[in-house]
């Protein structure tokens, strides 16, 4: 590590620069520290990121500079000023900017009460930032409301781009890593990330902006979502939301993956409706984006369904490894039997009532069976518990 910081010329900022450090936030692969830092004679709201067991996470730590420098010319992406070290803990940290008003999960509350053009106005900045990812050739990977920052009121970025991938890459590993409820049904079945699979994570993102809370916050994030979600299942579209959004919103979330439009089309339809929806005045404009307009003037604010904002406890935001794999839930999806007796509507329907639960123990005991490797033994044993 510091051959490498010799070798690239990484700034390097002397620990004792920093003061008032305190714990801000626990990520998938570290944890996150806010702090002052001295600077022309200045205090700068900076965070330092350390990754743990750099030693296994070597690569992500690297990546997250690599891919930070990449797309310095964005200021969608959040700022990377250099390395530090802790002397207590000898633990290398990244310095980066600040964002002061928290992620976009904490903000949903707020964001479900403002008018439209502002939500769109956010959304615009956030597939910006997206877009400038994609443009370098990159895919973030792993793209969810909690790696998406706020700072004073509208101002948006991106972070965590340890996981970025070279869009030519491939991953060959039946591991499954991430937020289930933002990844896409191809990525959770093994195949390998790409731009469109950010995009369906953004549609998640679009969802949030109508209904105010998490998608699937009602539901135990683990193999029987995951399933799920293979399945064609989405979070319910919520009432009085603009047709216009609901058609694109629903072609970001496509089952096929070659159906999504990208992160450029996206941009240009979302940049119409932000700029055209606050002039005021839509005559100049053709038809179909003039209803559109009028769809977003004319929408109610605030409505959700009344969706509860408690998550069930097996709920997971975290970017995490999770205890099944891509090969595993290949397997359940590929058993006509299991699935037939599976999407029965009797089955089914009980097998909802434990998911939505907060029975933990009933719901892995149903993830236990559906991971046996006796897929004749799932069915019985579904059958035992009177499904």
């Amino acid at each position: 590590m510091d051959n490498f910081i010799l070798e690239k010329k990484l700034k390097w900022i002397p620990y004792d620069k920093f003061k008032n450090i305190e714990y801000l936030d626990k990520g998938g692969f570290g944890t996150i520290y806010k702090a002052n830092w001295l600077i022309n004679n200045e205090d700068k709201e900076v965070v330092l990121k350390c990754h743990d067991n750099l030693s296994e996470n070597l690569n992500e730590f690297l990546n997250e500079w690599k891919y930070h420098k990449s797309c310095l010319g964005s200021d969608k992406i959040i700022y990377f000023y250099g390395f530090t070290k802790a002397p207590n803990t000898l633990k290398y940290m990244m310095v980066m900017d600040y964002a002061n008003g928290g992620n976009l999960r904490g903000n949903l509350t707020r964001i479900i009460e403002i008018v439209w053009n502002q939500k769109l106005y956010m959304l615009h900045e956030i597939i910006s930032g997206l877009n400038n990812i994609h443009e370098q050739n990159l895919i973030h990977c792993d793209f969810h409301d909690g790696n998406i920052l706020n700072h004073y009121e509208n101002k948006i970025y991106i972070s965590d781009l340890g996981l970025c991938k070279p869009v030519k890459s491939f991953m060959k590993k039946y591991d499954i890593y991430g937020v289930i409820p933002f990844m896409a049904p191809e990525v959770l079945r093994g195949k390998s990330y790409t731009p469109a699979s950010d995009i369906y994570s953004f549609a998640m993102i679009m969802w949030e902006f109508t209904s105010g809370v998490t998608p699937f916050n009602n539901r135990a994030h683990d193999v029987q979502l995951s399933l799920s979600i293979c399945k064609g299942e989405r979070p319910e579209i919520i009432k009085n939301t603009p047709q216009c959004y609901v058609d694109l919103m629903e072609k970001c979330w496509d089952e096929n993956p070659l159906k999504r439009p990208s992160s450029k089309e996206v941009l240009n339809i979302i940049k119409n409706w932000v700029f055209f929806s606050g002039k005021g005045e839509v005559e100049d404009i053709n038809e179909k984006l003039k209803c559109n307009i009028m769809e977003f003037i004319n929408a109610p604010i605030g409505h959700n369904n009344n969706l509860s904002i408690e998550s069930h406890p097996q709920s997971c935001y975290t970017s995490r490894l999770h205890g099944f794999t891509s090969k595993q839930l290949n397997e359940i999806l590929g058993s006509r039997d299991l699935q037939a007796y599976y999407s029965s509507q009797s089955t089914s329907g009980k097998v909802n009532e434990i998911l939505e639960s907060e029975d933990s123990q009933a719901s892995v005991k149903v993830d236990e069976m559906l991971l046996s490797e006796n897929l004749d033994d799932c069915i019985f044993n579904l059958k035992s518990l009177g499904m």
